[in-house]
């Protein structure tokens, strides 16, 4: 089963549902993919968690500082990825490309 991790933006997780089901167009329902939409629209803004990331200054150790907002939207990517691969997805994809800043630590 294909897990779509959206809202972040509804309408592009809706977006990519539809155009996922017109390119795997079956004669009958039984042969559309099985694919599960998680709508998670409470996961915090992503634009300015970037910036402050991007502008975060080193501690003396050369530790990043600031990085509430990072990790709380990363905490909230990765509960939704935990939610589908719970449910049975074999992989994720998420529609939205300011959430893919936190790929690698996904």
């Amino acid at each position: 089963m294909i897990g779509i991790l959206g809202g972040m933006g509804t309408q592009a997780g809706l977006d990519f549902c539809n155009k996922l089901a017109m390119i795997n167009r079956g004669k009958i329902d039984q042969e559309y993919p099985l694919f599960m939409l998680y709508n998670k629209s409470n996961i915090p803004g992503r634009p300015t968690s970037i910036s402050v990331h991007a502008a975060s200054s080193s501690d003396i150790l050369g530790r990043p500082q600031n990085l509430n907002k990072y990790n709380k939207v990363l905490k909230s990517l990765t509960e939704g990825c935990i939610s589908l691969q719970k449910s049975s997805c074999k992989f994720i994809v998420i529609p939205c490309n300011t959430a893919h800043y936190w790929y690698d630590d996904l």
